[in-house]
Parts: C-alpha cells; structure tokens; sequence
C-alpha cells in the first residue's frame, strides 16, 4: 500500500487543529507536532534537561514538569532564545515524526507542522495543505483561547512567518490553500471535499 504523507500547515489560531481533528474522524492517520512536543518534554528527558540547563528551573512546574507558559515567553522574548530553543526540540521531534509516517499502516497521514515553511521541510512531503484565515478571526481566536489581550495575541502572530512567505510554498510541492473564516460546520464541509479529493488523487 503506497502511504500519502500531507503537512497541514498555517498561522496560530487558523484552525489547524480542528481540522486535523475533522480528517482523524474521515479516516486518516494524523499526529500533531505539539503533541511529539510535550513527549519529548516530560520530566528527565534530555531535551527537558538540555532546556533547563539553558533557561534554568523556573520553566519547571512544581512537580518538575515543562512550564510551557513560561517557556513561551522566553521564546518571544527574542530570536536568539527561540533559536536555541528550536535546536533543543526539533531534532528530535522530526525523528519521531518520521517514524510515526513510517509505521502508518492508513493511505493517508497527517501532520499538522505550524514551521513547515520557516524550517524548509516541504520535502518531507507528498502534498500541503495551507489553512488560512483574516488577521481579526486570528486575534479574536487567540486572545479567547489563550486569555490574553490582543498585544500579546499580535505578539505571537508576528514571531511566525507571513502568510505571504508561507504561499511560497505553492509551486514547490502540490498545494490546497483552505480559507477559514467561516463556522466550524463549514470547516467540516471543506475538509470533507478536500478528503475527498485527496483519495481520488491517491488512487490515481
């Protein structure tokens, strides 16, 4: 069986994760990279000991696991400590990732990867889905899912790629560029369309 490997892909607060939820349910295979994260972030991992040794303990809870709010901060607080923290974690994170593509026994896996386009990973695979929404929908999502105010909202927005470089993506690999602004129900519908369209091209 030839195994099709989709990265789901966009900005904070777009959708990613109900989407990638919507294909679980039609049948694909999806894992979500923030998930690989916090495995490879439990206590005495090395990659939390290599992170602790770089920011010291008070981006440890007090049952010595990840603070990932307090980890988060540091990463926007500039380029450098979001570099060093990227080393830390992506290594091992796309290893894990790799394998789990590897051992899908589904004719369609999925990954949802926010850094698809700033870490050039295009290559690892067969075809991109872009999702997509306006700025406002953004915001608004993001300051009532994280319970902050919109400075800090724009703030995590602007440590991301534009939605311009990240279409730049289109031309490199096939590509679905998917516009959420609407309801979840017309998520869903879109999502159907495309997983459908997407089995046709497989069996193709």
């Amino acid at each position: 069986m030839t195994t099709l490997n989709l990265a789901l892909t966009g900005g904070i607060a777009c959708g990613k994760s109900q989407m990638a939820q919507i294909f679980a349910q039609l049948g694909a295979d999806v894992i979500q990279l923030d998930h690989i994260a916090r495995q490879v972030t439990i206590p005495k991992s090395k990659e939390l000991n290599a992170l602790v040794d770089a920011f010291g303990k008070k981006i440890l809870n007090q049952n010595g696991s990840l603070n990932r709010k307090a980890l988060r901060v540091i990463l926007l607080s500039n380029a450098h400590n979001k570099h060093r923290i990227e080393s830390i974690l992506h290594p091992k994170i796309l290893a894990i990732m790799q394998q789990w593509q590897k051992n899908s026994t589904k004719s369609l896996t999925i990954v949802e990867i926010p850094l698809l386009a700033e870490k050039n990973l295009v290559a690892l695979f067969d075809r991109v889905i872009v999702l997509t929404c306006t700025q406002k929908n953004q915001l608004n999502r993001l300051t009532s899912r994280e319970n902050i105010n919109k400075e800090q909202a724009k703030k995590m927005i602007a440590v991301q790629t534009s939605h311009h470089n990240r279409l730049k993506i289109i031309g490199k690999t096939p590509c679905d560029v998917i516009e959420n602004n609407g309801t979840l129900t017309d998520l869903k519908k879109q999502t159907e369309q495309l997983y459908q369209k997407i089995n046709l091209l497989s069996i193709g």
